[in-house]
């Protein structure tokens, strides 16, 4: 029978709490713990490592959203001083593993380039509007010139949206976006968790304007017209800070903005 073996020195690195494996709190597995970094001398030397070093890219300056309370477990590394050629985090000069003076209120959060996630905005809920992709750092739009139901299948099931409605060609129900064209040219058979995940042109690569911006409408029943915005992300910090749970009678929205996370 074959044999394995886990040592105490096995390290792993990764990113936790931020929606995608490449933005969250930075979490170091070592002596069989997960555990976190403190930020006292951290900065964008230190974060690019960790983001070459899970091939996420390049770091941020960018402060990610505050996640649902703090990190747990032993905090592993303090006062680090990469110089951003290491390949690894953990072979930068810092205090010796363990050796720290913070708190988790310290811990350590990145947002690096190749984080993304998706949205709907200008619509009347959250499962319709004008399709917008954040990536490397900037909210961006999708052409609409070779979108077709397949691809737009895969937008409503990655936001849990239910099944495709509608398509809107070139911004006529949700107006025009602004910033990059991230996506042009995709080829989606429907199968995909998420829209990156299809053929598509290089991320920025189209010849659109953002008249040719792309809309989907999903037929998410339970969402309806008066129903406000409901931002995972905004809904569960504010859910933490009121110890809250998500089938809670009390909620909270921001309304009148062009976004799920602006508004009154």
């Amino acid at each position: 029978m074959d044999v394995g073996v886990l040592c105490s020195d096995h390290v792993q690195l990764r990113l936790s709490d931020g929606g995608s494996p490449c933005n969250g709190r930075v979490e170091i597995y070592y002596n069989g713990t997960w555990g976190s970094v403190c930020d006292d001398s951290w900065d964008l030397a230190d974060a690019d490592v960790v983001c070459k070093q899970l091939g996420c890219g390049k770091a941020l300056d960018l402060a990610p959203p505050a996640s649902c309370g703090p990190g747990s477990g032993p905090v592993w590394l303090d006062e680090l001083k990469c110089s951003s050629n290491e390949s690894f985090i953990w072979e930068c000069p810092s205090a010796s593993w363990g050796n720290h003076d913070c708190s988790h209120k310290e811990d350590v959060r990145i947002m690096c380039s190749e984080h993304k996630e998706l949205r709907l905005v200008n619509g009347k809920h959250r499962c319709e509007g004008r399709v917008e992709v954040f990536y490397n750092g900037t909210w961006g739009t999708v052409c609409s010139e070779r979108l077709d139901g397949p691809d737009a299948e895969v937008i409503c099931k990655q936001l849990q949206c239910g099944p495709l409605s509608s398509i809107d060609y070139y911004a006529q129900s949700f107006g025009e976006g602004s910033g990059p064209i991230w996506l042009d040219g995709m080829e989606c058979i429907s199968h995909e968790s998420f829209l990156w995940q299809c053929q598509k042109e290089p991320w920025g690569k189209h010849n659109c304007e953002h008249r040719e911006d792309a809309g989907v409408v999903c037929s998410e029943a339970k969402v309806t017209k008066e129903q406000h915005h409901r931002s995972k992300d905004c809904i569960r910090e504010y859910d933490c800070k009121r110890g809250l749970s998500p089938d809670s009678e009390h909620w909270l929205r921001l309304f009148g903005g062009n976004t799920n996370c602006s508004g009154r």
